[in-house]
């Protein structure tokens, strides 16, 4: 957490930044109360009295009848490494010039409570914050690695552990992903699922949105129930994409029903289909497996093959043709239709990207070749933007 989000906690959202406000990035680890550690009467202050990256809370009451005192507190807690002060403005309703100036000048957040909140309170919420925050990161590791690494089942068994849910016998994932970064903020309000998830969890990854059930029967519809716990949360998906894989058994399938709803989702995307399934990939499976494994061999053999369509000097309409014709199914109607051009422009493009990348193949062979290519550089660009 750092100041910003502080500041966005319910209880502190009154809250006001007076000064410091290049400082809101600051990390937050701790909150901390001043009384009267900064006042000169007090004389075994240690240097190690805040902790660094602390928001301290305090009333200013220890220079109610010295305001001077409040330059050298605000100097120290700088020097100290504290994050941000926040003041409950009983004594002061407003603090001197050059306290404000010297804060500003060291990005120090000077912040006023907005009404009378406790401190406690402040304390507790700000911690409670932060284990929701360090459990988020620790599912977004945990997910990582059974994304990213080829893991055993013995470390499957222990991750699954780790994670200390009651996961049933079959799992079932949803990816879900917004079309674009303007829906994004969309994806928060998946979260409010939470609670129906006992033997399941929601989990981030990259730009894209876990749901994971699990249930006793592979016969569980979790398509469904997944879209009726939408519907009954009145949650948009309009804007969204979704990847679904196949069931598998949760203690030995976890990471291949991971993957296969990330790429699933990814090919909808390709594809710009509302939502697709793993297992109706057909042979883009193989492609999925190829680029997982080596995908240094697989954008070698995209560059070497699409060069011609790639270079800078070529004309960029070609492979947006080249692109589209592969997402239609090489269907030239809908090509013209999705280009805005006549089909005989498609038809003359099409003749031309031929001649470039494969002269010499027949209808079949170049179809199945250009295929793999654009599929294997959509898959890339995809995968890159995240």
């Amino acid at each position: 957490m750092n100041v910003e989000k502080f500041l966005q906690l319910p209880i502190t959202k009154d809250f006001t930044v007076i000064a410091g406000h290049n400082g809101l990035n600051k990390a937050v680890q701790n909150v901390e109360i001043l009384d009267f550690e900064f006042s000169p009467d007090i004389h075994h202050v240690r240097d190690t009295i805040f902790t660094p990256n602390s928001v301290v809370l305090s009333s200013l009451l220890f220079a109610k009848q010295k305001p001077e005192y409040l330059f050298n507190a605000v100097k120290n807690l700088i020097e100290l490494g504290a994050s941000a002060l926040a003041y409950k403005p009983v004594i002061f309703k407003e603090l001197p010039e050059e306290v404000l100036s010297y804060a500003e000048q060291h990005n120090f957040p000077i912040l006023r409570f907005g009404g009378d909140e406790f401190f406690e309170k402040i304390i507790l919420e700000t911690m409670a914050y932060a284990k929701t925050q360090d459990y988020s990161y620790f599912l977004e590791t945990i997910l990582r690695r059974l994304m990213e690494e080829d893991v055993t089942q013995e470390q499957i068994k222990s991750i699954l552990q780790q994670l200390n849910k009651p996961f049933e016998k079959y799992v079932f994932i949803a990816n879900l992903r917004a079309s674009d970064p303007i829906h994004q903020s969309r994806m928060q309000s998946f979260h409010s699922l939470e609670p129906l998830l006992k033997s399941g969890l929601i989990c981030s990854y990259k730009k894209s949105l876990f749901i994971i059930m699990t249930h006793s029967s592979q016969q569980f519809q979790f398509e469904r129930v997944l879209r009726e716990w939408l519907a009954l949360y009145a949650i948009p998906t309009d804007t969204i994409t979704f990847g679904y894989s196949s069931c598998y058994d949760t203690q030995t399938g976890f990471p291949i029903a991971l993957r296969e709803a990330f790429f699933a989702n990814i090919f909808a995307e390709i594809d710009m289909l509302p939502s697709c399934h793993y297992k109706n990939l057909a042979s883009d499976c193989l492609l999925i497996e190829l680029y997982r494994k080596d995908s240094v061999f697989a954008m070698d053999y995209v560059t070497s093959f699409l060069a011609p369509l790639l270079d800078k000097k070529a004309d960029p309409d070609l492979m947006e043709t080249a692109i589209t014709y592969i997402i239609k199914k090489g269907n030239i109607k809908e090509v013209a239709v999705a280009q805005f051009c006549h089909p005989n422009t498609i038809r003359y493009r099409m003749a031309k990207i031929r001649q470039l990348v494969a002269p010499v193949d027949n209808d079949y062979v170049f179809y199945e070749r250009l295929a793999a290519a654009v599929k294997l550089y959509l898959l890339h660009s995809k995968m890159n933007s995240d």
